[in-house]
């Protein structure tokens, strides 16, 4: 045992205390329910990434773990008058930011980092000194898929089990209705548009909560992904070459037959249609990215790419309150996957310099 610990530096240690306790306090921050609290609980799992793909597998779950514990820690000082209690809401605090943040993270850093000699089938995780194009690393389509995956997978089964909890799902979702109507009724009071009751908001944010927790979930998981890879990049501790994002990033052509699918079975009704639709959210973001990503690369050699690029983030922004740009983009994406529309601007751009080189000779 001492010698498997051997080797592992004074550096990688306190970076993995270090960005664990980091992660624990940004996310810790959204108790305060503010704007700019809620945004940097929103990077909570940027610290985990980093120590993992910066400083290793070490580093990684030493993050996640001392993360969990200063969650927990921070949760007992608010209940001091109940010590049992307090403790008891500590370890369920800490094991959710485990379960739904940690784990994820450290996991999607994880796979960021493998790689293997071209021609093996053995994976390992990549050091800096073995960055080489002889090697195969994740490719980006898996890791963006993985995190779909997660994100899915996680929503779904807080969702069950909330239900399981409440006796069933028309029980779990009359409770929740209770609870969201008076902090409706305390931020909105009687401004609520005429023919619109206060009990019918909170069923629509119910009803709406499930999936868009899911597809946020897939949009945090991938943003802080990048920025810790750009993080690590300018610190020389990449331990893989960066990737062509435009060009690789997206779903496999099978997500889209169960995003069609998932779509469908909403249309049913009842509670099997409820999970599908977490599960169709989560899909759409990863779709969204995709198209995000094909417009990117379509874009490339564009004569005024970067006003183009610039407009579309600025309609994202103002528009994202109406779902519209997401919805085109998740189209973008979802035709990409079918018709290979990138594959087919490289494919015709190869042709072309192919032409040129015979008319030259």
């Amino acid at each position: 045992m001492k010698k498997r610990f051997s080797h592992i530096s004074p550096i990688v240690v306190a970076v993995g205390i270090g960005a664990g306790v980091s992660a624990g306090i940004l996310f810790t921050l959204s108790r305060q329910g503010t704007a700019p609290a809620m945004t940097l609980a929103y990077l909570s799992p940027l610290p985990i990434m980093i120590a993992m793909l910066g400083f290793g597998p070490f580093a990684g779950v030493a993050s996640a773990i001392i993360a969990s514990l200063t969650v927990g820690a921070l949760v007992i000082p608010q209940n001091l008058h109940a010590w049992t209690w307090g403790l008891d809401t500590a370890a369920l605090t800490g094991l959710i930011f485990a379960m739904s943040l940690g784990l994820p993270a450290l996991g999607l850093g994880f796979l960021a980092a493998l790689s293997r000699p071209k021609g093996s089938s053995s994976w390992s995780i990549t050091t800096t000194v073995g960055r080489s194009f002889s090697r195969d690393y994740a490719p980006v389509e898996r890791i963006l898929a993985t995190a779909v995956a997660i994100c899915s997978a996680i929503t779904v089964a807080v969702t069950i089990y909330f239900s399981v909890q409440h006796g069933g799902p028309r029980a779990a979702f009359a409770d929740a209705v209770a609870k969201v109507t008076p902090l409706i009724e305390s931020v909105a009071g009687a401004d609520l548009p005429a023919g619109l009751k206060l009990e019918d908001v909170a069923q629509l944010i119910v009803r709406a909560a499930a999936p868009l927790a899911a597809a946020s979930s897939v949009l945090m998981l991938v943003l802080n992904l990048y920025l810790a890879g750009r993080a690590v990049e300018v610190s020389g501790r990449l331990p893989r070459p960066w990737p062509d994002i435009p060009r690789e990033l997206g779903l496999p052509r099978s997500f889209a037959a169960a995003f069609v699918i998932a779509v469908a079975v909403c249309f049913i009704g009842g509670f099997t249609a409820y999970i599908a639709a977490i599960v169709a959210a989560a899909l759409a973001m990863g779709f969204a990215l995709q198209g995000l990503a094909v417009m990117h690369f379509l874009s490339r050699g564009a004569k005024y790419r970067t006003p183009m690029l610039a407009a579309i983030y600025i309609g994202v922004f103002y528009l994202m309150r109406y779902g519209f740009p997401i919805l085109l983009f998740v189209l973008i994406g979802l035709v990409d996957a079918a018709f290979a529309l990138r594959e087919r601007k490289v494919k015709s751009a190869l042709s072309a310099s192919e032409i040129k080189s015979k008319d030259h000779v």
